[in-house]
């Protein structure tokens, strides 16, 4: 962004012309940047699959599927978002722990790619509605490594004390039965955690996959996404060409013949999203000054639920203060920031919140979900709107 005695420009487009025309807080998606990590994931050669839950928004969806055509998801409801979107079938992987036999029959009915199973109890699901409904479909394994992604402990998903996966133990059991039920295998799946900003996590889980490797060489390995973003700019982690080229290295150094699928959900919107919010006003005691803002945990829940961090700036600046809350009434609607000069009104950006931020957002004290637009050819297109009161009561009864 460029600021000068005219305004804040992104792409040409004057921030403080969106203030007036728009309700804040809302977030800006920056068309170009999208285009240039999409340039760098289709270098890859690799099976990309992105990952739904980071980001549903019917708009970027069509342009994942306009150009990847493949999708990763947890919910029927995100199955429905991409049946939509697609003129024709694209690639569509469904993971998740608690599937229910009806996502499970529909998964069938349509024949996706792939069914990622995480337990033994799954596979019986699958093999009764199969046998009943007389359909096939693929399945892929979920593998529980018990390896440490060395990242948050809330988004670490490989370490046997989570709920995801099977265990190497009950993978030997999961192999026999199936030697009964003659599932079709197309391969393993391994997810260990998400923001991984190392790669000796994933030199351990290929260790562990020639392992397996030896003794069934299936047709696909999914070697789950994950990889980090810089949410403090300043910080030092592994590029994006870097984590992928070390994974090329591992893939050679085991020979590995399986195609390579990848998860990205994270990676792909974090960076080219920001959200504009204001200064409600401030207010100070003896020790410090609290800046509440118009923007809550109900809009950007990560803060509050993983102490994570979001770089924030301040323009129109004044004082200085100490906190960042929002107007949720939770002692947990806070922000981790440094100092920033601050006023009554003055604007307020937050960055890297294309991903994991709108959908884990909610009506929580019956605040509407609010504006997403994209800044598209230096014009700015709305591609959610904001919530009204209709919305909120609809469903009642």
């Amino acid at each position: 962004m460029i600021e000068n005695k005219n305004g804040i420009f992104l792409n040409k487009i004057n921030l403080i012309n969106i203030n007036k025309k728009l309700n804040l807080p809302l977030y800006i998606y920056n068309y170009k940047k999208i285009i240039l990590n999409f340039f760098f994931i289709k270098k890859l050669k690799f099976f990309f699959f992105f990952y739904i839950k980071s980001n549903y928004n019917i708009f970027l969806l069509k342009l994942i599927n306009k150009i990847f055509f493949k999708f990763d998801i947890v919910s029927i409801g995100e199955l429905k978002k991409i049946i939509l979107i697609s003129k024709k079938k694209p690639f569509i992987v469904f993971s998740g722990s608690g599937k229910t036999l009806s996502e499970i029959l529909i998964s069938l009915n349509l024949t996706i790619f792939s069914i990622n199973i995480e337990s033994i109890q799954e596979i019986f699901k699958i093999y009764y509605l199969m046998k009943k409904y007389k359909k096939n479909i693929n399945i892929m394994i979920r593998i529980n490594p018990n390896i440490n992604a060395k990242t948050h402990k809330k988004i670490t998903t490989g370490i046997k004390k989570n709920k995801f996966g099977i265990n190497i133990f009950n993978l030997k059991n999961l192999l026999c039965l199936n030697s009964i039920l003659n599932i079709k295998i197309i391969g393993y799946d391994f997810h260990i955690g998400s923001q991984i900003t190392k790669i000796s996590p994933l030199k351990k889980m290929f260790k562990l996959i020639n392992n397996l490797y030896k003794n069934n060489k299936y047709k696909y390995l999914d070697i789950g996404g994950g990889i980090g973003v810089n949410y403090y700019f300043n910080k030092k982690i592994i590029n994006f060409s870097k984590y992928y080229n070390e994974i090329n290295k591992l893939i050679k150094k085991y020979k590995i013949k399986s195609k390579i699928i990848i998860e990205l959900g994270r990676y792909v919107f974090c960076n080219v999203c920001i959200i504009l919010s204001k200064v409600n006003f401030i207010k100070h005691n003896k020790k410090n000054f609290f800046c509440i803002l118009n923007l809550g945990m109900n809009d950007i829940l990560r803060p509050s639920l993983y102490n994570s961090f979001h770089k924030i700036e301040s323009f129109n600046k004044g004082k200085n203060t100490s906190f960042f809350f929002g107007p949720i009434c939770e002692s947990s609607d806070k922000f981790l920031s440094k100092k920033l000069k601050v006023k009554n009104n003055c604007l307020i950006f937050f960055y890297s919140t294309g991903s994991y931020c709108k959908t884990m957002s909610s009506n929580y004290n019956s605040k509407n979900k609010i504006f997403e637009i994209i800044i598209y050819k230096n014009k700015l297109k709305i591609i959610f709107k904001l919530e009204n009161f209709k919305k909120l009561i609809k469903n009642y009864v």
